[in-house]
């Protein structure tokens, strides 16, 4: 057994390896970093919604030009089972689960990126029993001489402890590229379930808001066939007496059959809207119908002024224009990286433990061995697919570019055309109460007469169907009103939640590799 104390000359080798280290360490942190560094794209946004400027004064609610806040937005409607419903669809919602799984992704992704910085270190262990071949190279070597008095055995043992270690070095910064696109991939994941949100949120209400429209035309179009009932009594009476033809009774019932026939598209749009509500909250089927009962009598009630802020703000509030930032930060990191595979790469390289043929002798400090360098690998000939992936990445950040401008245009569109349509649909609405004020003045008038003699009960009918047939105009507005109110909160970025800005926090394991 080797009794020389070695630990000096151990010390020896340390010092010229802490060297290369320490110099391949300063390599890294003085490289450079190919491709171009991304920019924040720039656009000029219109000064003024021009929708706005051009809504009349007197609408029941005004879009106003104060500075946007959409938190809760859905609480405008000031109705508890709404904010409820909400509430559990944010937490139930399976997209909206898969949306933030793919958030969990992102990051175990970055955290793989981030490893390729770092040097590589495997343990290994070995242990067997080899054969000679007395034919193989060692017989050639020998030349066939004879054999000695004493031929050595074929069989020997093998028996090895140890690691390797491997570090390529990151000179021109391919791996930093690589984290960087990581890091927008984690921002857009991020957004992405930022914009899921938003349109959920936007689609329950929705949802909600036709159901209850739904459940309050119902009720009118039950009153209406009460009535068509009444006329059609009073008309076939007056037939069978004789103090009309029978033609207006049978056109009567044509009428009340009419009424009738609405009934089951209702019933099939309340049925569809509370499973609609139930699968976005992840549930079966039936499982609302008890909680989402008959609707109260008055419809929504909107806010009397709705804050827009301005064009400019949906840059920094959109998810969508956020997500399409992150992807087009990526595809600029992927040039560098791209640009990174034409130069040469450095990688450093050692193997130490301990071999012995002898098991009880595999530990002794004489059995120690390493080995140790650096490779260096030039790309000389690839067929021109290195610049072919160079100019594959650049068309890929053009078209992320080309995205990113579409998405604001479309952005900026989306925004404007909800306010042209809950402006308008305010107009629209007063219309339609002013003529549903007159209905049942009209109504009250033909009460009035009736009462004086002057009129028959089948006038009177005939003007509570038509009050009836103004409510549904008036509901089916206010239905409208509602939902394009939620159209305009989700064009204009929703509520959701700012701490997910495009700055990746470096607080985070996953993004830091702890």
């Amino acid at each position: 057994m080797d009794t020389e104390p070695a630990y000096p000359r151990a010390r020896a080798h340390v010092k010229p390896l802490r060297a290369l280290a320490a110099a391949s360490l300063a390599a890294v942190m003085g490289g450079c970093v190919m491709g171009p560094n991304f920019q924040r794209p720039e656009t000029t946004p219109p000064i003024a919604w021009p929708s706005v400027t051009a809504v009349p004064a007197d609408v029941p609610s005004k879009p106003v030009a104060r500075a946007y806040d959409g938190r809760l937005w859905w609480s405008v409607f000031k109705d508890p089972i709404l904010d409820g419903l909400v509430d559990e669809a944010v937490r139930q919602n399976l997209d909206l689960q898969t949306a933030t799984q793919r958030i969990e992704e992102a990051r175990a992704q970055r955290g793989a990126a981030a490893a390729q910085v770092r040097p590589s270190v495997s343990g290994m262990g070995l242990g067997g029993r080899q054969r000679s071949s007395e034919n193989g190279l060692t017989s050639a070597l020998t030349g066939g001489a004879a054999p000695a008095a004493t031929a050595p055995s074929p069989y020997s043992d093998l028996f090895q402890a140890g690691f390797d270690a491997t570090w390529e070095l990151d000179l021109w910064g391919k791996a930093r590229r690589d984290v960087e696109a990581a890091d927008a991939n984690i921002v857009s994941a991020e957004q992405a379930r930022g914009n899921a949100q938003i349109s959920l949120t936007a689609e329950v209400a929705r949802t909600y808001l036709s159901l209850r429209g739904a459940q309050r035309q119902r009720a009118i179009v039950l009153a209406d066939i009460a009535d068509q009932r009444r006329l059609f009594t009073l008309a076939d009476s007056r037939s069978k007496n004789g103090f009309s033809a029978q033609a207006d009774a049978v056109q009567q019932r044509a009428q009340l059959s009419s009424a009738e026939a609405q009934l089951p598209p209702i019933d099939q749009n309340i049925a569809q809207a509370r499973n609609r509500l139930a699968l976005l909250l992840a549930l079966p089927p039936g499982t609302l119908e008890q909680r989402l009962g008959p609707a109260s009598a008055t419809g929504m009630a909107l806010p009397p002024e709705v804050p827009v802020g301005l064009p400019g703000d949906l840059l920094r509030r959109r998810p969508d224009i956020l997500k399409s930032e992150a992807d087009l930060h990526a595809a600029t990191a992927k040039v560098g990286q791209a640009k990174a595979d034409l130069f040469p790469s450095i990688t450093l390289g050692g193997i130490g433990g301990f071999q012995s043929v002898h098991a009880d002798s595999l530990t002794d400090w004489a059995s120690r061995f390493f080995i140790g360098g650096a490779q260096l690998s030039v790309p000389i000939f690839q067929g021109g697919k290195l610049k072919a992936q160079i100019r594959t990445a650049d068309a890929q950040m053009k078209e992320a570019a080309l995205n990113w401008r579409s998405t604001v245009l479309s952005a900026y569109h989306d925004a404007d055309n909800a306010l042209v349509a809950y402006a308008d649909e305010q107009r629209h609405a007063s219309a339609l109460a002013r003529q549903l004020v007159d209905a049942r003045r009209s109504r009250d008038l033909m009460v009035s007469r009736y009462r004086s003699g002057f009129v028959s009960m089948i006038e009177v009918i005939d003007a509570e169907r038509q009050v009836h047939q103004a409510e549904q105009q008036a509901l089916q507005s206010n239905v409208t009103a509602s939902t394009d109110l939620v159209a305009l909160y989700k064009a204009l970025g929703g509520d959701w939640s700012e701490q997910a800005a495009v700055q990746v926090s470096n607080e985070d394991p996953a993004r830091t590799g702890r």
